[in-house]
């Protein structure tokens, strides 16, 4: 007999958007057939919570909205914070100042519930179209603006040589994963992907057994291991490819439509690659 699934929490960037950062129209209608069943879609984003909320907004989605890989849970009609875990600004500027002491050349973003700052040195190295601010004073945050998460880069380093580095250096007072593009994000221990999805279940009355997640990068990668079925789109990195019970089509040929038709009830088969 087949497990009903409840919850769908899908990754966005290179997931539910394809290369172009669109959603199709395809998935859209399957995305309207979803609530109409009953089955919960939620975005599990890295994006900060501006820019989250301007995507589900242009498309109509409703629902929460789950940003910066975990930290903020926002409503996406009302705007409203529904969860918050992301550092203290104390341990967030303890973190910005042992990265910079030990790393020359390190170019850091700060990622606020009310907006992300981006240091100039940033924004030259990460090509990006996101909304952000300069940020003035990496040792700083504002107290009463939580951080949600940092960002770290190094023109010098390629990203897992950066990641090794700053293992060292921050140790257990930050989780360090990357979600795209030549940098890593830093969040705060205990806030990932895979705990949000639990906490959305958890408001559900649902059983993690009833749920479902689809990614494509490591980021994704605890979402996966938390849901009860996890799904990888075929262009995800070998190790979300490898987290994964099911690979799905490529975001190009929209593989979070294919997965929501197979756990909607009653849904035709659908043709999936079981590893």
């Amino acid at each position: 007999m087949r497990t009903v699934v409840g919850l769908v929490c899908t990754d966005l960037d290179g997931t539910l958007l394809d290369s172009s950062g669109v959603i199709r129209e395809r998935t859209l209608s399957t995305l309207a057939e979803a609530g109409r069943a009953g089955v919960a879609v939620v975005g599990v984003t890295g994006r900060p919570v501006r820019d989250t909320l301007d995507l589900a907004r242009r498309y109509g989605l409703t629902g929460p909205v789950v940003c910066s890989n975990g930290a903020v849970t926002v409503d996406v009609a009302s705007g409203r914070l529904l969860d918050c875990r992301g550092f203290g600004s104390g341990d967030a500027a303890g973190i910005l100042r042992a990265v910079r002491d030990a790393v020359p050349g390190i170019a850091v973003g700060v990622d606020f519930v009310s907006g992300l700052r981006l240091g100039a040195a940033f924004a030259r190295l990460v090509p990006n179209n996101w909304s952000h601010l300069p940020l003035e004073d990496t040792s700083a945050p504002v107290d009463g603006d939580p951080v949600t998460k940092i960002l770290a880069a190094h023109p010098m380093l390629l990203v897992d040589e950066l990641a090794d580095v700053l293992a060292t250096v921050v140790g257990d007072r930050a989780v360090i994963t990357r979600s795209t593009g030549g940098f890593l994000e830093l969040s705060a221990p205990g806030v990932d992907k895979g705990e949000a999805l639990r906490l959305l279940a958890e408001r559900r009355g649902l059983p993690l057994e009833h749920t479902a997640a689809v990614g494509d990068m490591p980021n994704d990668i605890p979402m996966l291991r938390a849901a009860g079925l996890a799904a990888a789109v075929a262009n995800a990195h070998e190790d979300t490819l490898r987290a994964a019970d099911i690979v799905l089509p490529s975001n190009d040929d929209e593989g979070v439509a294919a997965l929501i038709r197979l756990v909607l009830p009653r849904a035709p088969a659908v043709e999936v690659c079981r590893i």
